[in-house]
């Protein structure tokens, strides 16, 4: 069975996997293609999907919708409103169609993709609650955003009921845990690490990573994505292209480091 579940604060409780969709939906030939690799991705065990109205221009919304037609109550999607689209009419249309695309009734949770200085966090804010209660989303959160545009976000009355922060974090880049990360916690908001492996491929060859991986039989690139799904909820985003891929980051949620472990490996790769 996978390891644990990502809580969010509403009481809903998630798979700490979700397969990210930034790359598909971008060639209507590839369409089938890309739904057959997610029907896939299903039959391996994975219930939560990312992506976007950005990604594919809507395209890869539309991937995902086909794929999971016939088992949407049983995965969780995430989707997200591009910064362009942040005042609150937009954000209305934009939803709406999201559900098109998605051919679904509901979003499990919609983020606000990035901030930019143009956006009146209040008017997202008053949208994203406006869609909660009709039932058009169930929960709301944010991508992308720092410290300081947590902090902003924050401030306004309504945002505690905020979810989630997608965040680029993996065990080379550890800077999110000197602010971020903290303040998060305190607000009871769940972490999703998106390009958890993304590194210099050299540090894969870091003898400590190495050594794990081969007392466990694994890959290093499972050890990396097991050292972020370590720490108290936060999740990982990842990207598959093959179905021996898909397996391979499916498995990496049976890895369970030991404390040791984990030390061993933050010591290796030092927060700076």
């Amino acid at each position: 069975m996978p390891l644990g579940s990502l809580r969010l604060s509403s009481g809903r409780t998630i798979s700490p996997l979700g397969l990210g969709m930034w790359y598909l939906g971008q060639d209507a030939g590839n369409f089938y293609k890309e739904v057959d690799l997610l029907k896939q991705a299903l039959d391996i065990g994975y219930r939560a999907f990312d992506t976007a109205e950005r990604y594919g221009n809507g395209g890869a919304e539309e991937v995902l919708g086909e794929a999971v037609a016939n088992c949407r109550r049983e995965v969780f999607v995430t989707t997200k409103i591009a910064p362009e689209n942040a005042s609150y009419e937009h954000i209305i249309s934009a939803c709406e169609k999201s559900l098109e695309r998605l051919r679904t009734d509901y979003i499990d949770l919609y983020l606000l993709h990035w901030s930019v200085k143009s956006i009146f966090f209040d008017e997202v804010l008053e949208a994203f609650l406006d869609l909660k209660k009709q039932g058009l989303i169930r929960d709301f959160g944010v991508s992308h955003f720092d410290i300081t545009d947590l902090q902003d976000w924050m401030e306004l009355d309504g945002a505690e009921q905020t979810r989630l922060n997608q965040i680029y974090y993996n065990m080379f880049y550890r800077n999110m845990e000197k602010e971020l990360i903290p303040y998060c916690r305190k607000k009871d908001i769940a972490l999703s690490a998106y390009a958890p492996q993304d590194i210099n491929p050299m540090a894969y060859d870091h003898p400590i990573l190495k050594r794990i991986a081969s007392d466990r039989s694994v890959t290093t690139k499972q050890v990396a994505l097991a050292w972020v799904l370590s720490h108290e909820n936060i999740g990982i985003l990842t990207k598959s292209e093959s179905k021996e891929c898909l397996q391979e980051t499916y498995n990496s949620l049976k890895i369970k480091l030991t404390e040791d472990e984990v030390m061993a490996l933050n010591l290796a790769f030092p927060l700076n």
